[in-house]
């Protein structure tokens, strides 16, 4: 069954053999498979969490169980709003190859991700707690960017059945999104699936109670906070009549929208408005990308722009303002006809260009020439800036590097060289070209 997430590279791999000798036996696998699924509270106490670790219920959270209806048994605690999933090797992974929707909530957002090389496992912390919902969690396998093997760039291995499965997920054929049940209903602590006295008059007898103590019952700390009080009765009071919805998730018969990630713009200050078509960066098995809705959710820095916009075409369009130099961080949204997500961002650079003066050309004797000019930026240290050569010094292959001082120089010999001009040109560390200086070659 899926082990609760190790704390060491050498755990893990004692405990991957443990549970994949038999299915490696019988699938031969050899693409990355999950491991395990915990759930965790960013506000759990570290006394709750050693009390999982100790109980073997799970590391850095709760090993939700597999095998049998327990899958699905409710999750009682009130502050769920992390997801843990551990990998059986070292995978390349982003925050958009997760995706987890409702019944309740169609699409669940995330405000951090996280992934731990040394453990494989990859930590999703959402926008806000989780409410009563049936959920589904689906990491991707078969988008623009799925979740691969470090080592072989073998995709995921995903394939998994609820309440049956109990190996490490997969089927041996890789390319398969791992989808995984699982319920939340905060305050029912005797998993009756509805939320009533009886959860209270089950907890109260246990007020008191700490983790480690005999009696001792983590369903009834709803809000792990280590121990069992009179505020856990009067929260489980407080959701009495909650019960699960009807229906399945969204995302139980619908694949959220892929991405495989936007490159940065980098651009000089005072460039004209810049245009990208956002379809071109995203994908989805049920709707064409030029049919999902573009919205941008966050942008850290407003006064970087007159205006910003998405039109009918998923064209994202920048007007910068005038004289303006800095970064922004733009978030992203994808959404597709059944309200699925996936989020991305894209880090846009401002900057004054570098500037190229002083650039001329000598020739020192026969066919030796030297090339010099000085380069200023006014956002960054030049030093160690690259020089390109171009016109008629082209196909000879010409860099120069830039100097503490501002001054590059490089003394080449040039059999063959045409009367013409000859340019030199730079950028800085964010791409943002500089001026195109020339100078002419009376050869």
């Amino acid at each position: 069954m899926l082990f609760s997430a190790p704390t060491s590279r050498r755990s893990i791999q004692k405990r991957r053999c443990l549970r994949l000798e038999s299915l490696e036996d019988r699938y031969m696998l050899s693409h990355p498979a999950v491991a395990a699924v915990n759930v965790a509270g960013s506000d759990w106490a570290s006394s709750f969490i050693s009390h999982l670790e100790s109980s073997e219920l799970g590391t850095g959270g709760y090993a939700i169980p597999v095998g049998s209806s327990t899958q699905l048994q409710t999750l009682s605690w009130t502050n769920i709003d992390q997801i843990r999933v551990t990998f059986s090797e070292d995978v390349v992974i982003e925050a958009a190859d997760l995706s987890v929707s409702g019944v309740n909530q169609t699409a669940y957002a995330f405000s951090n991700f996280n992934y731990d090389s040394n453990t494989y496992t990859a930590a999703w912390t959402f926008a806000a707690p989780i409410a009563k919902d049936k959920l589904v969690l689906d990491l991707d396998a078969d988008g623009m960017d799925p979740v691969r093997s470090v080592s072989t760039e073998d995709v995921l291995d995903g394939a998994w059945t609820d309440c049956q499965s109990t190996y490490n997920s997969g089927d041996g054929q890789g390319g398969t999104d791992f989808q995984f049940r699982f319920n939340v209903l905060p305050g029912d602590v005797n998993g009756s699936n509805a939320v009533s006295v009886a959860d209270a008059m089950t907890a109260y007898p246990k007020v008191g109670k700490n983790a480690g103590d005999a009696g001792y019952d983590i369903r009834c700390d709803v809000d792990g906070s280590g121990g069992i009080t009179s505020g856990d009765v009067s929260t489980i009071m407080s959701k009495a009549g909650g019960i699960l919805p009807t229906g399945d998730p969204v995302g139980m018969t619908n694949d959220a929208p892929t991405t495989g990630g936007i490159s940065d713009v980098s651009v000089a200050t005072d460039t004209a408005d810049y245009v990208f078509s956002l379809p071109d960066f995203f994908a989805d098995a049920e709707t064409a990308s030029d049919d999902l809705v573009y919205s941008i959710i966050d942008n850290t820095n407003p006064s970087l722009f007159d205006s910003l916009d998405i039109d009918s075409w998923g064209d994202l369009n920048l007007d910068f303002a005038a004289s303006t130099t800095g970064d922004a961080t733009l978030a992203i949204r994808a959404t597709d006809a059944a309200g699925l997500i996936v989020d991305t961002t894209i880090t846009v650079h401002v900057s004054d260009a570098p500037f190229i003066s002083n650039f001329y050309c000598i020739q020192e004797f026969g066919n030796w020439w030297t090339f010099t000019g000085t380069v200023t930026d006014d956002d960054d240290d030049v030093e160690g800036y690259v020089v390109t050569f171009g016109g008629v010094l082209v196909g000879y292959n010409l860099t120069a590097v830039v100097g503490a001082d501002g001054v590059f120089s490089i003394t080449v010999e040039l059999i063959g060289l045409q009367e013409g001009t000859a340019t030199a040109q730079t950028c800085d560390p964010h791409g943002v070209l500089s001026n195109l200086a020339m100078d002419w070659i009376i050869a």
